[in-house]
């Protein structure tokens, strides 16, 4: 893999021009300091001050890229009397700045919206997407485990363009076939790298590694939650506890993908749509009937562990958690996935 390197002050000019065939998604402060992905206006005086707002170094994204695919609310179709529209979006997409760890999540539901039913309203918008991965040289939050989940703080595979923070540049590992292409378009902006860019890409991912602090058994607990026998309820009863069930760990996850679908109808006209939903709340499971297969909190709340760590795995090779720790970091009660996998691994309770 030939390695190449572009200024950091060439960035902002090459996703101006990227801009005209993409719509691009990048990583923007906004006015109250939080970072979003969100995508950049195609022109002018908008363009350029949204440039101006994009934060690349350790970036810590409140919300993962994941929202560029499946938004947390889409029309699914429109409807006029025998009339219907549907509302499958598929433009050409360029996600800039993408995290591992994010990355990962990205391939999760593309899996996920894959199986059984093949889900045409997200299919059709990653037809014509091209990533580029960041990756992370101090871990963008305190919560974070990548190391742990195997998931960062570099991608292995996934990914179109790799970006690798070097001086006042970016080392490019190329991932795809598309990547390469996408270099020659843009040549004037990359030049080769020095000869010992490799070693310096071994040596930075390296230091990269070590620097993630928080550790966790995540292999002990992927084989424990596979395991019949093994139904941790104290655990599930102290987290449903102490749960507000806010959804703030559904909706900051990348691999979430659970939704419910409504109609809005005005006379013989409307649309149908598409939210964000989560196991977690009462209203998910309960059936027509009124009842609730899962009445306790501590039984909806149970879910989110067995879904990431057990059930998606037996079913895929792959856990649901990447190990991002925005779970964790947005919990008001400070529970989240990392605690819960020391609770069981390490069979004491963590406060």
């Amino acid at each position: 893999m030939k390695i190449r390197i572009i200024k950091k002050e060439d960035t902002a000019d090459l996703l101006k021009e990227a801009a005209k065939d993409w719509d691009v998604y990048a990583p923007q402060r906004n006015l109250g300091g939080d970072i979003w992905f969100d995508v950049l206006p195609k022109s002018g005086a908008d363009l350029d001050k949204a440039l101006e707002s994009i934060v690349l170094d350790n970036t810590d994204t409140v919300i993962s890229s994941k929202d560029a695919f499946f938004p947390q609310l889409e029309s699914l179709f429109r409807f006029d009397n025998n009339n219907i529209q549907e509302a499958v979006e598929s433009s050409p997409k360029l996600l800039f700045g993408v995290k591992s760890c994010d990355l990962k999540g990205v391939l999760f539901s593309d899996a996920f919206f894959k199986r059984n039913l093949e889900d045409k309203y997200y299919l059709s918008r990653i037809k014509n997407r091209f990533i580029v991965v960041i990756g992370c040289l101090k871990p963008p939050r305190p919560t974070c485990f990548c190391t742990s989940a195997m998931s960062g703080p570099f991608a292995k595979e996934g990914f179109d363009l790799q970006l690798v923070d070097y001086k006042d540049s970016y080392l490019v590992e190329t991932g795809s076939k598309a990547g390469e292409e996408f270099i020659l378009k843009f040549n004037k902006y990359f030049k080769d790298s020095p000869r010992d860019s490799g070693k310096a890409i071994d040596e930075i991912k390296s230091r990269s590694a070590e620097s993630v602090e928080l550790k966790v058994d995540f292999q002990k607990a992927l084989e424990l939650m596979g395991q019949e026998s093994f139904i941790p309820e104290e655990n599930y009863k102290r987290i449903g506890e102490r749960c507000v069930y806010c959804g703030g760990c559904l909706y900051v996850c990348p691999t979430c993908t659970c939704f419910n679908v409504f109609d809005n109808i005005k006379e013989k006209s409307g649309e149908r749509l598409r939210n964000w939903d989560g196991c977690v709340f009462e209203g998910y499971t309960r059936e027509t009937s009124g009842h609730n297969p899962r009445k306790e909190k501590w039984q909806r709340s149970s879910r989110r562990y067995e879904h990431k760590l057990k059930y998606d795995y037996q079913l895929t090779g792959s856990s649901g958690c990447v190990g991002c720790g925005r779970c964790l970091s947005s919990c008001p009660v400070d529970i989240g996935m990392s605690k819960f996998i020391q609770e069981i691994t390490e069979k004491r309770m963590i406060v």
